[in-house]
């Protein structure tokens, strides 16, 4: 069978076949087989354009489970499909495993080949072809492929193909996408939201501050029966006794009761962040509220007692250590984790910085009414950043970022905040995370070696936040003796000066 014969017969059978077909899904299913079949490749994917955004969209895919497909969002520049789209040219990775930018979502795939599907004025999508095997595409198959893409971009943009794919895409948008990212955790996570969403069990959310918990509580009300019902929010941190009493379960205003939030979510979901910093009088009340489920107001008339609400909480820390201390009850844990779920933090899923990058770079250019963009380094440096902070801190780090320096494309050191622009900042923002790569095992798998870069790791990293040995050991909680020790003797910290 000749490829460049049947190139034209192949087209003819599109134009021919998505006319009969019913709707945008399946007429984009049956071109990507089509496409597959005619080159040969084991697995592959279409993705559409949002111009606005400049992040394409998967809308048809072979071999990829439906959790990545719908989560698949990616940036110009990320991966091989954003680099197609981003420089309009064929990108061909004959091995994957050996391209560090390669983002993974179907574990088969040996060699891929991005065609972008440009017009003359713009990307309007990219057709990624993929093969279990090492090399696959020869540069005949290439160049027969480029000749069908072409033809192809036309018969998508004369059908009104790619316009539909992404109305219908934007259409199809839920609160769970907008937890960004496809690391296997967060797309774990987004299944099991929608399994536990439409039932009425209470969720606990354990991860750390700004990893995003009120995000999973949104998207699980959404799922919910109660979804046309409020969501509300209460945060247990910082606030005093008796004003976290009024927020939960209203007081007394002379002889007007101010319902609490308990009761002002009635027939929705109430979510109750820092539930550990609960004080351990009004865990026993809230207990006994959500038990007997009668609404804490006490003008209220019989009818209008019973309490019809969905509990979601957040926690920084496992309550379970807690409970052993006896300072949270266990009763109201067993009632408010019935399902337990844990947000990542930033630092577990690195591969999706440069998305959530992206998203916010997006958000704040609109705006702010700006137009800047990330260099390559610029998006090393924030992949590898410690990110205590988890994604509310890069959200921040990307507004600053977009309001303050005055370069357009924005390097590592555009993302300092303290207003030093010096070369010696430059430089540690510029090498800040390097090394975390040899975090991955290496040919030698033996356990001092592996230790051994950890610490020079870990040392490095002191030295980033002080200035002085003596801090440095203090932070590392060592002796200044034995980090001179290490320093001279590590030999992953050679030729380092602290």
């Amino acid at each position: 069978m000749s490829v460049k014969q049947d190139i034209s017969a192949t087209l003819r059978k599109i134009q021919k076949e998505i006319q009969q077909l019913p709707n945008i899904t399946d007429r984009l299913n049956f071109i990507l087989d089509m496409t597959l079949t005619l080159f040969g490749a084991s697995t592959g994917s279409i993705s559409i354009m949002d111009q606005e955004e400049k992040v394409l969209t998967i809308v048809a895919a072979k071999g990829m489970d439906w959790e990545k497909k719908i989560a698949a969002k990616l940036p110009f520049n990320l991966g091989v499909t954003g680099r197609a789209a981003s420089t309009r040219e064929i990108i061909y990775v004959p091995d994957v495993t050996l391209d560090k930018d390669y983002v993974k979502l179907i574990e088969t795939v040996r060699s891929e080949l991005a065609i972008p599907l440009v017009t003359r004025d713009s990307t309007i999508g990219v057709l990624n072809l993929e093969s279990d095997k090492v090399n696959f595409f020869s540069s005949e198959i290439i160049n027969q492929a480029t000749l069908f893409a072409s033809q192809l971009t036309i018969v998508i943009l004369e059908e009104r193909i790619a316009k539909e794919a992404f109305e219908k895409s934007k259409r199809e948008e839920d609160p769970v996408e907008e937890i960004l990212g496809y690391d296997p955790s967060i797309l774990f996570l987004k299944h099991r939201i929608r399994q536990v969403g439409p039932s009425d069990t209470s969720v606990m959310i354990i991860g750390e501050e700004g990893a995003g918990k009120k995000l999973i509580a949104k998207a699980l009300h959404y799922f919910s029966q109660r979804k046309n019902g409020p969501f509300l929010t209460v945060d247990c941190s910082g606030l005093s006794y008796e004003l976290l009493e009024a927020e939960l379960f209203g007081g007394q205003s002379g002889k007007i009761f101010n319902p609490g939030k308990l009761e002002q979510a009635n027939g929705g979901s109430l979510y109750i962040e820092s539930i550990g910093d609960l004080p351990s009088n009004l865990q026993i009340r809230l207990f006994h509220t959500l038990r007997d489920k009668i609404t804490p107001n006490p003008s209220a008339k019989k009818k209008d007692e019973v309490l019809n609400i969905r509990i979601f909480t957040g926690s920084k820390r496992d309550l379970l250590e807690d409970i052993q201390k006896e300072t949270f009850s266990m009763d109201l844990y067993y009632r408010l984790a019935e399902v337990p779920l844990r947000m990542p933090p930033l630092r577990e899923r690195r591969g999706d910085v440069p998305l959530l990058a992206h998203h916010f770079l997006y958000q704040y250019n609109k705006q702010y009414g700006r137009n800047k963009s990330f260099s390559t380094d610029a998006l090393k440096a924030l992949t590898g950043m410690p990110w205590s902070g988890n994604v509310r801190q890069l959200q921040s780090v990307i507004q600053y970022a977009v309001l303050v320096p005055p370069e357009t494309v924005l390097e590592p050191h555009s993302f300092l905040q303290d207003g030093k622009r010096e070369t010696e900042s430059n430089t540690k923002v510029r090498n800040f995370g390097v090394g975390t790569e040899i975090l991955s095992p290496a040919e030698n798998l033996s356990l001092n070696i592996a230790i051994e870069r950890l610490e020079a790791i870990w040392i490095k990293e002191a030295f980033q936040r002080v200035s002085t040995q003596e801090e440095a050991a203090k932070l590392l909680g060592i002796s200044r003796g034995s980090l001179q020790y290490k320093i001279k003797n590590n030999q992953f910290l050679d030729g380092f000066n602290s």
